[in-house]
């Protein structure tokens, strides 16, 4: 079985929050905007030690919007998918028969724990739900209940620095639980990894491959690191975790480092993860059944791209189900774009948007995924997109917001020409992703297409909010009307004021370079004593800005 869903309220940062979870999950979203929170519940609610958490005041939600006021109930629902027909018959999921569902076909059950304040103190209860949300009474609840943590046990990896910073001395205090067979494969990783760094030439490849054979078979008893054996029929919500995934990796994670190509910072780097994989169930020895949720936390840090990329590709192969959080944008061009869940702060509760099957056709998701996950990461985690037509656009919107005080990157807005990709496919994934957006459209008859487009999609959205038309053909003709006349006759080099504009305007085309134009556009407005930006776009840049500064 697997997680499906957790539903949150009330609990640390976290007011209100639904979120589903898939084989990978990567979430993304700005400081104090909850996903520690969520990671927190999802660690005290299956910890590994099989013990119940027990809440204190802190731990109910402060809402600083209302006076600080504190929240006085706890929830939090955990909903478990089977991931095949005929899963719950498995001797592991015997004992849920009486809490389960059926749903299409697939049995399901539900875990709530419920904690209140009453006479200042804190009571707790944990049942599991009928489907229509009441509790259902069981002798051996809290038994079974413990078994569900001993089957799926978060396992939480913090600090992305010791993925690559190995041991460099013996004289390091081990895990007091620690069985003796653990202490020798422990002492004899990190020899190896000593060896690595200092004298990688005296470190054989049978060595490595022997060392890796041994922290495999740990891995393989104490984490259960295969899958379950599952039917071919797998629910059409998951996807099998056995078979090799797109990129073309290994279908065993493992195999990837005894490859011949791997280097020896990519074999530290790796056995250093399954390292940190080891050490990060704590003082508990997981049982062999147990099949454990992996929870990663900003992988990114300290990394270069490429040993990041090497170390995802080897975590996004780990037959098991994994939550990432991540603020790399490179990282996102790995990550499959329907794995990417944003978490967005609003007053009354923690939205989460994402791009689920079947919201862009194959055709949005290619265009899309070329023009913004591979060549603009970074937009993911912008609050605004400003979508222009063209790269003069991009350029002078970035230099004159500059010029009248602000800074777009600091703001979250992100400009992106929209010419490569459609405007259609682009729109769609700002609103699935829960990003605000803004069109600037030339007044030729493309860019009057483009408005119209905008406003087939507006729902109901004022159109002043989501679209500008130049009154112009183009941003050129525009500026050349609204006080940049001079510059265009310099750039040009013509004085003869009986010249048309049409052919100033191709003229300076034609001989500079949109980027240096722009930059001389800029430096114009600037060197003049009065702000010569016209007002269309200052009002344009105001607001965006102000779209922004609406967030969370």
């Amino acid at each position: 079985m697997h997680l499906e869903r957790i539903e949150i309220s009330g609990f640390r940062g976290i007011k209100r929050l639904s979120l589903s979870f898939k084989e990978l999950t990567v979430l993304i979203g700005e400081n104090a905007w909850g996903k520690s929170s969520l990671l927190d519940a999802l660690c005290l609610t299956l910890s590994p030690d099989a013990e119940f958490y027990e809440f204190n005041f802190s731990d109910f939600h402060i809402d600083h919007a209302l006076g600080n006021e504190r929240a006085t109930e706890i929830q939090i629902v955990l909903h478990w998918n089977e991931d095949y027909k005929g899963e719950h018959n498995a001797r592991r999921y015997r004992g849920f028969q009486p809490f389960l569902s059926e749903k299409d076909g697939i049995k399901h059950f539900y875990y709530q724990i419920h904690s209140h304040i009453e006479n200042d103190k804190i009571i707790t209860n944990r049942q599991f739900l009928h489907s229509t949300g009441h509790g259902i009474s069981h002798p051996d609840t809290d038994k079974l209940i413990r078994q569900l943590m001993v089957l799926h046990p978060i396992v939480r990896i913090r600090d992305s620095r010791r993925l690559h910073e190995e041991r460099h001395d013996g004289n390091n205090e081990q895990p007091l639980t620690q069985t003796p067979q653990e202490l020798r494969v422990q002492k004899r990783l990190d020899n190896t990894c000593r060896r690595l760094m200092t004298q990688p030439g005296h470190v054989s490849t049978a060595e490595i491959k022997s060392s890796i054979t041994t922290l495999r078979s740990l891995v393989d008893h104490y984490f259960a690191f295969a899958p379950h054996q599952r039917s071919k029929a797998l629910s059409p919500h998951y996807s099998s975790l056995q078979q090799t995934n797109t990129h073309g990796l290994y279908a065993n994670p493992f195999d990837q480092l005894i490859q011949p190509h791997m280097t020896k910072q990519a074999r530290l780097l790796l056995m250093g993860l399954l390292n940190e994989y080891i050490r990060a169930r704590g003082p508990v020895e997981l049982k062999r059944i147990s099949r454990p949720i992996m929870i990663l936390e900003d992988p990114e840090g300290r990394l270069h791209p490429i040993m990041l990329h090497q170390a995802w590709a080897f975590i996004q192969n780990m037959p098991m189900q994994k939550i990432l959080t991540t603020n790399s944008p490179e990282l996102l061009t790995s990550a499959p774009l329907t794995a990417i869940k944003k978490l967005i702060r609003q007053p009354y509760k923690t939205e989460v948007y994402g791009v689920d099957n079947g919201e862009l056709s194959k055709d949005d998701t290619r265009k899309v995924t070329f023009h913004v996950r591979m060549h603009r990461p970074s937009a993911f985690f912008a609050r605004v997109w400003l979508l222009v037509e063209g790269e003069t656009e991009v350029w002078l919107f970035n230099e004159m917001a500059h010029l009248n005080g602000y800074n777009l990157a600091a703001e979250g807005i992100q400009i992106i020409e929209f010419a490569q990709s459609g405007l259609k496919p682009l729109i769609k994934l700002a609103k699935i992703l829960g990003i605000e957006w803004h069109l600037v459209a030339d007044g030729d008859l493309a860019g009057k297409k483009y408005a119209e487009k905008v406003r087939n999609m507006l729902g109901d959205d004022p159109e002043r909010e989501r679209l500008t038309v130049l009154p112009a053909k183009d941003i050129e003709h525009f500026l050349y009307k609204n006080g940049y006349e001079p510059l265009f006759r310099d750039l040009a080099n013509i004085t003869d004021t009986k010249i048309p504009m049409r052919k100033i305007i191709h003229k300076v085309l034609r001989k500079t370079a949109k980027p240096d134009m722009a930059l001389a556009i800029v430096k114009y407005t600037r060197d003049e004593k009065d702000n010569r930006t016209p007002l269309l776009i200052r009002w344009v840049l105001k607001r965006i800005v102000a779209m922004s500064r609406g967030f969370g």
